[in-house]
């Protein structure tokens, strides 16, 4: 097994709450959840995880996801 890094996170409690009824509905602990997030989330593209964190002008705001799909597209096209 791969040397694991252990870190803490600070959410809200509607956020921990929701993470709660999720792991109980998937079967899998808080920590395993928050790991497979973690990881998913650094396996995306730029594009997608500037879309999840937020970090994005506001002027292109309400046009992310179209942008993203459009750009998406193209590449597999190419």
């Amino acid at each position: 097994m791969d040397p694991r890094i252990i870190v803490r996170i600070e959410i809200t409690k509607e956020a921990w709450a929701q993470i709660g009824r999720l792991t109980e509905k998937f079967g899998m602990t808080q920590l395993s959840m928050h790991s497979r997030m973690v990881e998913w989330l650094s396996a995306q593209p730029d594009e997608i995880r500037a879309a999840v964190l937020q970090k994005f002008p506001v002027e292109v705001k309400g046009n992310v996801g179209g942008m993203i799909l459009k750009r998406m597209q193209r590449e597999v096209s190419s």
